[in-house]
């Protein structure tokens, strides 16, 4: 969407966005089999780099041009797609590991799911929407997931982790939602 990409240039010409990787990728990138990997909506690839360190290729894709410019690493490994995840294709069976953090295309979901190789990981986490506390602009309801919503989502993976859980940040929704799953490996054949 233009206004998306417009919006997100200029946040990232205007604001410092961190370098750490999500804590749950910290906590749980390391056990998927290293390969290809997926970062949607990376932003600056605060968690594409972490990826790249850890010997992953790296599929790092968003809208915003600044923030692919102003990467938290020198992008070794990384490839830097600049592009409308409205209309991003998510190529089938190729990726070993998916994240998704604080991010929310509900069309996309369940391309992220036949993106994965089997065996693969999905690393996904985002806010949730709450009736305790209303929503600003930059967290309306649409991008909010429903209690369970993200379970039910991937209820055809192995969930490995699933927490709804508080965030403390300031400025965000006080809960998100976190999913680490597999896909499963096709059973083989009988054997003779």
């Amino acid at each position: 969407m233009q206004q998306d990409r417009i919006e997100w240039n200029r946040r990232y010409r205007q604001e410092t966005f961190s370098a750490r990787p999500a804590a749950i990728v910290r906590a749980h990138a390391h056990r998927a089999p290293v390969g290809m990997a997926l970062d949607v909506a990376c932003g600056n690839g605060r968690n594409a780099c972490y990826l790249a360190f850890l010997g992953f290729a790296v599929d790092a894709v968003d809208i915003a041009a600044e923030g692919l410019n102003r990467f938290a690493c020198r992008p070794r490994g990384i490839r830097r797609i600049c592009a409308d995840l409205d209309e991003f294709a998510v190529p089938q069976g190729r990726y070993s590991l998916i994240v998704n953090v604080r991010f929310l295309n509900r069309r996309i979901l369940p391309d992220l799911e036949k993106g994965l190789a089997p065996g693969g990981m999905l690393i996904f986490e985002n806010f949730l929407q709450t009736p305790a506390r209303g929503t600003s602009r930059r967290h309306r309801p649409g991008h909010l997931l429903e209690p369970g919503e993200l379970r039910r989502s991937f209820s055809t993976l192995d969930i490995v982790d699933y927490r709804e859980h508080p965030d403390l940040q300031p400025e965000t929704p006080p809960m998100k939602a976190s999913l680490v799953a597999l896909r499963p490996v096709a059973p083989s054949g009988p054997k003779a």
